[in-house]
């Protein structure tokens, strides 16, 4: 009798066991495995930019800590010193924090997101106003997990806009690496 309630005792704890094991595996990938390229429709309400008009600006929408950032950080650094260079301003929204942010963006003047972008899919992703204040281009970097000159979907439209020519992409699906704005 004692064998059997040894046995017993031993198939109950390895029961607990691996129901503990499932329960962590489920905690884990709920909270940390989570597929960040994924369809995503950026609707550009029209808002006011951050400066007054007169020039090109780009809103930088950043999340520290996103797994998204890395295939971005040396292009949004190469960008922003080039078009800088050519009198197109920047400005940052997302996150608060400088200290997980690449280098071009730790300087950037914050601009909160705008009330009317409670909605913003997520981030990396860019706004660019041209120089009349006319919201041109909202959305991703490029449509992947990472973004050059060739893969820039930002590249086109500032240099459309600094050629004096009217651009409108501010309704678009997409698909690419986001992550949730905090």
């Amino acid at each position: 009798m004692k064998k059997v309630h040894r046995n017993l005792l031993v198939v109950l704890l390895l029961a607990c066991w691996m129901a503990g094991l499932v329960w962590a595996l489920t905690w884990y990938e709920s909270r940390y495995v989570r597929i960040f390229e994924r369809p995503a429709f950026f609707d550009g309400i029209p808002v006011s930019p951050p400066f007054e008009a007169a020039r090109v600006q780009v809103l930088h929408v950043w999340q520290s800590g996103c797994p998204c950032n890395g295939g971005h950080q040396a292009y949004v650094n190469d960008m922003t010193e080039r078009f800088a260079a050519e009198g197109v301003v920047f400005a940052r929204s997302g996150a608060r924090g400088a200290d997980a942010l690449p280098q071009a963006l730790r300087q950037l003047p914050y601009w909160p997101m705008p009330e009317a972008w409670s909605a913003w899919p997520g981030a990396p992703a860019v706004a660019i106003w041209g120089a009349d204040g006319r919201l041109a281009y909202v959305g991703p970097y490029s449509d992947g997990a990472s973004c050059s000159e060739e893969s820039s979907f930002v590249e086109p439209v500032i240099q459309a806009l600094l050629a004096g020519r009217k651009v409108n992409i501010t309704r678009q699906d997409t698909l690419s690496c986001l992550c949730e704005i905090d």
